[in-house]
């Protein structure tokens, strides 16, 4: 499977893993509780709910908070608030939907995580 079809393809690593050193491809996580997530496919779903695919335990973050996808328009990852309660930020600007680059801060109300681009990403 080529690189694109590993991180966007079904199959074995559609579901969200616990990120381990080794790991280089994907797109990791790292939540206020210092745990880092992996994620090999797309969309993935955020906000407080048991039923999200990255699960944020913080009253400020509402049960389905946001979206993150691939947008083909930009040909690049992106994040959609969800018509969130406490709204969303990216590296502390509000925004209703933005591209996501390695390194940015995305806020969920009081809850801070750190997206990171492994190398396995469209750069645009």
């Amino acid at each position: 499977m080529d690189r694109i079809g590993k991180l966007f393809g079904g199959g074995e690593g559609s579901r969200p893993e616990q990120a381990s050193e080794g790991e280089v491809f994907g797109l990791k996580f790292s939540l206020p509780s210092g745990e880092a997530r992996l994620f090999t496919t797309l969309p993935i779903s955020i906000g407080r709910a048991v039923d999200n695919d990255l699960v944020i335990e913080n009253e400020s973050v509402s049960s389905h908070h946001a979206r993150i996808y691939f947008e083909e328009i930009v040909s690049d990852v992106c994040i959609l608030d969800l018509d969130s309660f406490n709204g969303l930020l990216i590296d502390g600007l509000p925004t209703r939907k933005n591209v996501l680059h390695d390194g940015v801060r995305i806020g969920l109300g009081d809850a801070i995580i750190t997206f990171r681009d492994t190398g396995y990403i469209h750069q645009g």
